[in-house]
Parts: structure tokens; sequence; C-alpha cells
């Protein structure tokens, strides 16, 4: 149980930690969660790229946000795998359109 007070130093019992885990789980195990989850990764560059913009320190950031929410969710080693593969295919589309969108405000 000190592991979910390490998360949450503004829950004072455990039960309330294990409640608030739980809520987590429920949201992201929806579709609409899944949705959501799946930007949060990218806009985190979760699967270690950095996304273009921005400082390193709020790429960072963005980065321990989206893994507290995935290591609360304990996906099994096969799905983390499955979601690494995910986040860097989505991250490699979105680097290629935002160069094909740069070269053509070029060609003006």
């Amino acid at each position: 149980m000190k592991a979910l007070f390490w998360f949450w130093p503004h829950k004072k019992r455990p039960n309330d930690a294990v409640l608030l885990v739980e809520q987590y789980r429920q949201v992201f195990s929806t579709e609409s969660g899944k949705a959501v989850l799946e930007d949060i990764l990218l806009q985190a560059g979760w699967a270690d790229i950095t996304p273009p913009g921005g400082p390193i320190e709020r790429n960072e950031g963005k980065r321990e946000i989206a893994n507290h929410i995935i290591n609360l969710l304990r996906f099994p080693e096969s799905d983390m795998a499955k979601l690494r593969l995910q986040a860097a295919n989505l991250q490699a589309k979105f680097n290629k359109s935002q160069m094909e969108m740069n070269n053509d405000r070029s060609d003006d």
C-alpha cells in the first residue's frame, strides 16, 4: 500500500488511493478512454521519440504523465510492447505529416 501514497500524497487513506487506481482503469478501459490514451501517448512522445516543438523539459513532463497512467493500468508486457509500437507508429505518421505540411508551405 505504501507505493500508492508515493503517487498520491494527497490521499490520506489507502482505500482512497486504491479507489483512484480503479477509476483510472475504468476510464481508460472505455473506447473513449483508449482514444484519449492514444492521444496522450502521441502528445508525450511516449515511444522515446521527442515530439517536435516545445522545450525538452515540457516533453519529459508529458512523458512522466503518460508513464504514470500506463503504470497504473498495469498492462501485461505483450500489451506494453503493442502500445510502444503503436505509439512509435503514431509518432512517425505525425512527423511525416508535419514535414509534408512544412514542405507545402515552403513551396509558396
